[in-house]
């Protein structure tokens, strides 16, 4: 290659820095995309957490949204006119809320400013097929010019991530997490009423996965990089230490099915973020979505820190 090249080269990819404390190598172009850095990172992280972003007109008045707070309970909060950003989405809809007032989550007070008013509207399809808003004060928001525009560059910016995304084997604990993926679906399924077997299988599996979640951030995106992995757990258990501050359980724990369900787990352990929440097993949409998120944070993570 010639100097010209090299220089774009080392030019394009100079914004791909560390995050602090982290051993990651800065990425080339076959181990990161490096898409451009998020404009908003809220905005990014509302995304990768969403099934849909759409806009809207919330067909509520400001006088029903301030009565169904102020008796709580569920509250039925209706969306019309909607037009997809990203994901699927019936033109109108009822998103069930609890009325109540929740630190970090959508206000009432700002509801009521956006009654009757265009809306961007972000989006999460439960386990059981229904719609519910997505974390975060912004889940619902104004429509403004801007905030469009934001959010279509965001949409685009992770799909092009999505598009180009592949695993590389140069990232930190790679060859590591692949050897304790392959230890994890080697284990056999004990037979059923074999408590001995049980015992010899979950202690087994729980210390991989203890050494995965010790592997820590560093080990995040080498975790992402082998996600998709759909082989059966011979033990559909795992359970998590609570970490500070002011954990409601000591230990929490959950029923996953595959393989992706318990790594699933593993990530929210060791990072605190969460996307489509699959740790006691999920439908096929919901393991794309969450693997699908769980790529886009890894390669932010690459090439630009957290």
């Amino acid at each position: 290659m010639n100097k010209p090249c090299r220089a774009a080269l080392s030019a394009a990819f100079s914004v791909c820095v560390l995050a602090a404390g982290l051993t990651l190598p800065v990425p080339t172009a076959d181990a990161a995309v490096c898409a451009g850095r998020p404009a908003d990172r809220t905005l990014a992280l509302l995304f990768m957490e969403s099934s849909v972003v759409a806009t809207g007109t919330l067909a509520a008045t400001a006088g029903e949204i301030r009565k169904a707070f102020g008796a709580g309970g569920f509250f039925d909060l209706p969306f019309v006119d909607l037009k997809s950003i990203g994901g699927k989405v019936a033109p109108r809809l009822s998103v069930t809320i609890y009325a109540e007032r929740r630190r970090g989550g959508v206000q009432p007070e700002q509801l009521e400013r956006m009654a009757g008013k265009p809306v961007l509207v972000f989006l999460v399809r439960g386990h059981d097929g229904e719609i519910y808003l997505a974390t975060g004060a912004k889940a619902v928001q104004p429509a403004t010019p801007e905030a469009v525009r934001a959010a279509e560059a965001e949409r685009d910016r992770q799909w092009a991530i999505l598009k180009a995304w592949k695993p590389d084997r140069s990232l930190p604990h790679f060859g590591e997490v692949k050897t304790l993926v392959a230890e994890l679906a080697a284990i056999r399924r004990p037979a059923k009423g074999d408590e001995a077997a049980y015992d010899a299988a979950r202690a087994r599996q729980d210390a991989i996965f203890v050494r995965l979640e010790t592997l820590g951030r560093p080990a995040v995106p080498a975790i992402v990089a082998h996600l998709d992995d759909r082989r059966p757990l011979a033990v559909e258990q795992l359970a998590l230490v609570n970490r500070p501050p002011n954990p409601i359980e000591a230990i929490r724990t959950y029923e996953p099915e595959l393989i992706v369900d318990a790594l699933a787990a593993t990530l929210n352990q060791v990072t605190g973020q969460s996307f489509d929440a699959i740790y006691s097993g999920g439908s096929e949409a919901q393991r794309r979505s969450a693997i699908h998120a769980w790529r886009i944070y890894a390669d932010d993570l690459v090439c630009y820190g957290r």
